[in-house]
């Protein structure tokens, strides 16, 4: 029997991506010097080497200055940006693979926070203290899983004061444009509150998510005690909504207004190493073994591993436009999808279903270092002559003849 014998090279990547930006961003050329292909290259070579879009031009001997490329990616981006968030959904969308709207997926959702340290700006928002501040540019992500590897279907920018139920009812509408179909959701614990499991519940989306632990009179606490038997229980509780007072910048208990009661499957499991108890809160999945719920919301740290590689394809910043973050966080989510894209159809083996990946073929950052120096040798060359004001160190002067 003949195999098969291809290869994938960087320039196949390159184009493959470079198309999707250019078309799905509606990138236009600025005046004679920057054209939008010039311009979709400095971003994809400020993402592969994690630095600025003006030290990627300093980098490189064909780019034009640092300053027109910034004018250029600016007169690129729309005003609002809402519209560019769209955009950037459209981009991830057309890089997804087409078997992925032919069965039910899992899906998982995780807010990522990306720490800011200049003063209060639009779109910054404040949380827990993360690398040594508390504001953070955040955005919500909605991934899918599937054996073809996990693809990022749903983008927004979350405000400071945005609730819950908006960012799941947008993620889920854009997973829905996709014409993707949803078997469960793997959430994080905080969306463990009870408008958001009610939103869920009214809207027939199953669910899987680590509880929190309320101790009290009617609350989860004795689910957490050694004693308590692994196994499956019922809860219920009632809460009225929190609505944030604009005045004293606090969170409130509505005082007025009806309560939203919820009952929820809990499952009490034993952790697989320390052997203490974890909970989780479900509904529409029925009562699988304790040992496979730990099991299958493991998979929702694959969106932890997908934070980590959004960091390996992030351009940086010191822009306090929200709309420049944007686009940097969505063109670093395209390449995570195109590598993902690669594994699944070119690398991977078996049918679709049963899809065997090897990942060690080609590791995200192998893919960024050669799609890195590809970009470098199209725009000119890596800059490697550096001109002096003085001759070099008495030390260096044996060497200068040096190849």
């Amino acid at each position: 029997m003949h195999q098969l014998k291809s290869t994938v090279r960087p320039a196949v990547v390159y184009a493959y991506v470079r198309q999707l930006m250019q078309i799905e961003l509606e990138l236009k050329d600025y005046k004679q010097s920057v054209p939008a292909g010039l311009l979709v290259s400095v971003l994809l070579f400020a993402a592969c080497w994690q630095c600025s879009l003006s030290a990627a031009c300093h980098y490189v001997k064909g780019t034009p200055s640092h300053e027109t490329v910034r004018k250029a990616m600016h007169a690129a981006l729309p005003r609002r940006p809402q519209e560019l968030a769209d955009r950037l959904v459209r981009v991830l969308h057309e890089s997804l693979p087409w078997h992925l709207k032919n069965r039910p997926l899992v899906f998982a959702l995780d807010i990522h926070r990306r720490p800011y340290y200049g003063k209060f700006t639009k779109g910054v928002t404040r949380g827990q203290e993360k690398k040594s501040t508390k504001k953070a540019f955040a955005y919500a992500t909605l991934a899918a899983f599937s054996d073809s590897g996990r693809f990022t279907v749903g983008l927004i920018q979350v405000r400071q004061y945005m609730r819950l139920t908006t960012i799941l009812q947008r993620l889920l509408q854009q997973a829905a444009l996709a014409g993707l179909s949803l078997s469960y959701l793997l959430l994080d614990k905080e969306f463990y509150s009870a408008e958001a499991i009610d939103w869920l519940q009214r809207h027939g989306v199953a669910f899987l998510m680590p509880a929190k632990r309320r101790d009290g009179k009617n609350g989860n606490g004795h689910f957490y005690e050694p004693s308590k038997e692994v196994g499956w229980y019922q809860y219920s509780w009632t809460s009225r909504p929190r609505r944030r007072d604009f005045r004293s910048g606090q969170r409130k208990r509505k005082s007025m207004g009806l309560a939203v009661g919820v009952t929820v499957n809990v499952c009490v499991a034993r952790h697989p190493k320390k052997g203490g108890r974890l909970v989780y809160a479900s509904w529409g999945l029925g009562k699988w073994p304790p040992a496979l719920v730990v099991q299958e919301y493991r998979r929702r740290f694959g969106i932890e591993v997908a934070y980590r590689q959004l960091g390996q394809c992030l351009a940086v910043t010191t822009s306090k436009d929200e709309r420049v973050r944007l686009l940097l966080v969505g063109v670093a989510l395209l390449l995570c999808n195109a590598w993902a894209h690669l594994h699944g159809e070119a690398l991977g083996q078996g049918p679709v279903g049963h899809r065997q990946l090897f990942l060690p073929l080609l590791r995200l950052r192998h893919l960024l270092l050669v799609l890195g120096v590809h970009l470098a040798t199209l725009l000119g060359g890596i800059v490697d002559e550096w001109p002096t004001q003085r001759p070099p160190p008495p030390a260096f002067a044996p060497f200068e003849n040096a190849n």
